[in-house]
């Protein structure tokens, strides 16, 4: 008797295994998806123009340039006595096809310290849009506190901007 309940109990289980293997191969199919997707976008944010919008005193533009990376402008500027300077209008165009937001906005100048410098109207996560531009001024002056003439007059300025995806 109790070889038949053993008996029993593996023809149950070995009826239940192969239920179980006809079920899984009746529910198990082969899922294919097919498709594809393309992103056409492009990023071409430059520095378009630099202006010399004016002088003071006897403040000369001796150059303004655009850098190789289109990111980046070198100023130089020839100013002899305090209250001169050079203020220059920098456009920065958005030509591609995302928005472009400010990352960062930095310069580097020769240690002179006759000269300073000082930008306005643009900040630090200022947006510019698809096909829009951002005119903002760079000015470089002689530094007003400096009380001797310096043996270098003129300054070498350059500015770095950094924009990420907005």
């Amino acid at each position: 008797m109790e070889d038949m309940h053993k008996s029993s109990i593996i023809m149950v289980l070995l009826a239940v295994v192969f239920v179980m293997a006809i079920g899984y191969a009746a529910f198990s199919q082969q899922l294919t998806i097919n498709g594809t997707a393309s992103i056409d976008s492009s990023w071409d944010v430059h520095i378009e123009d630099i202006a010399v919008n004016g002088t003071t005193l006897d403040g000369k533009n001796v150059s303004a340039t655009v850098g190789d990376d289109k990111l980046s402008a070198s100023f130089q500027a020839e100013l002899v006595s305090p209250g001169s300077s050079v203020t220059y209008d920098v456009t920065v165009k958005n030509g591609g096809t995302l928005n472009a937001k400010l990352e960062s906005i930095t310069f580097t100048d020769d240690n002179n310290d006759a000269i300073e410098y000082s930008y306005a109207g643009i900040t630090q996560n200022d947006v510019i849009n698809v096909d829009g531009t951002q005119t903002f001024t760079v000015t470089v002056k002689f530094n007003d506190t400096y009380t001797s003439t310096p043996a270098n007059k003129t300054s070498n300025l350059t500015m770095y901007l950094s924009f990420v995806q907005a």
